[in-house]
């Protein structure tokens, strides 16, 4: 009786053990979101978002052709070029409307006859010449500030002025964290926001800022980390 009963609570015990979750079994590396995969089907997972949506007016533009930048390498290739969403125009595209028609109300309310006529004109030449100058500097503003992710690197082109140029850059694999960054009505609507960069290099941090999609554009550099990790597994380095 005593074997039997040592027999039964052995199988009662065995039963048991075989229910329990695994709880305390660690993931291996491989088994990490992302570097499961080939870096192959990486890349066909990042088409698949790129191609998604439109190009929003020259404002996300994935693989750009015919364009390289100063500091692209040879084998470089670009992924993505962004710019600030076009509706972040707006403001300085009414104030520009505003300029064109003020000489008109302007005129309609005050009498202008005790500046000779060829003042007058001299003087209209050089308001709309200025108003010109403002529009055109606004435009390329928007237009060369530019944030570019290539298979490489992520560069952050930045005018302050149009006599003055800043360039930020940092490795793909020196990426820590992304963060997004959106609020209020306007972001919303128009859905734009800016995309926080951090990084282990000397620069803690680049800002893409006012980017369309920014949910997008965090999956293409998280897509862009992992596959730049899986070409280190298996030794593809450039």
């Amino acid at each position: 009786m005593t074997s039997q009963k040592r027999l039964i609570t052995l199988i009662f015990y065995s039963c048991n053990l075989r229910t329990v979750p695994d709880i305390f079994i660690a993931k291996s590396e491989s088994e990490k979101p992302g570097l499961e995969k080939p870096a192959e089907t990486l890349k066909k997972e990042l088409d698949e978002i790129l191609a998604v949506g439109s190009r929003f007016f020259s404002a996300f533009v994935p693989k750009p052709r015919n364009l390289r930048f100063e500091t692209q390498e040879k084998k470089e290739k670009i992924v993505l070029l962004l710019r600030r969403h076009p509706v972040t125009n707006v403001p300085w595209i009414l104030l520009t409307i505003f300029l064109i028609f003020a000489p008109f109300f302007i005129k309609s309310l005050v009498s202008l006859d005790f500046i000779p006529g060829n003042y007058q004109l001299i003087l209209f030449l050089c308001w709309y010449l200025l108003t010109f100058a403002f529009a055109f500097e606004r435009f390329l503003t928007w237009f060369f500030n530019v944030n570019i992710l290539t298979d490489e690197r992520v560069i952050d082109v930045n005018f302050p002025t149009l006599l003055y140029r800043e360039i930020t850059e940092t490795k793909i694999d020196k990426i820590q964290d992304v963060n997004i960054k959106t609020g209020g009505y306007i972001r919303s609507l128009f859905n734009f926001g800016d995309v926080l960069i951090q990084t282990a290099g000397a620069i803690p941090e680049i800002c893409f800022e006012d980017v369309p999609d920014p949910q997008r554009v965090s999956q293409v550099i998280n897509q862009l980390f992992y596959e730049e990790e899986q070409e280190k597994m298996e030794g593809r380095v450039k």
